[in-house]
């Protein structure tokens, strides 16, 4: 009898680790999703930013600063490199043909969520799960 309990315990045990450990990754994935949703909101204001800079600019792109002090992006964005959670916004800008690239990559340490993509020739959002994105890669799926 005393052997059925003890086996009984280490089970009862070894089940609710898995258990805790269940919960933890799916806490950890809600939040990785979560930091995600950040970035690729980030992306779509700033394609819908720089589309309107364009549009009283002669068709050129503004930097992040430019789309700041423009009043198309709010102070979060003001910096080279703008970090929004857990991503860190870059932003490529080229004046002729006017261009622009934006990548919105996972920084610190831990889990890490999809690098993003997003560029003047296409409102399509390219993901990769572990290199900075780019045009070449996969459109994001949610």
């Amino acid at each position: 009898m005393f052997r059925f309990a003890l086996l009984a315990t280490t089970f009862l045990i070894c089940l609710a680790s898995l258990s805790c450990q269940d919960y933890s990754s799916g806490v950890q994935k809600t939040v990785t999703r979560a930091d995600e949703t950040v970035a690729t909101a980030a992306l779509h204001a700033i394609s819908v930013a720089q589309q309107t800079y364009s549009v009283s600019n002669d068709g050129n792109y503004g930097s992040f600063q430019q789309l700041v002090a423009g009043g198309y992006l709010d102070d979060r964005f003001n910096s080279d490199k703008p970090a929004l959670k857990n991503y860190v916004l870059t932003m490529e800008v080229v004046k002729g043909p006017p261009s622009f690239a934006c990548n919105a990559d996972p920084a610190g340490e831990g889990p890490q969520g999809r690098h993003f993509y997003l560029d003047s020739k296409s409102n399509d959002l390219h993901a990769n799960a572990t290199q900075p994105a780019s045009a070449s890669d996969p459109i994001a799926q949610p």
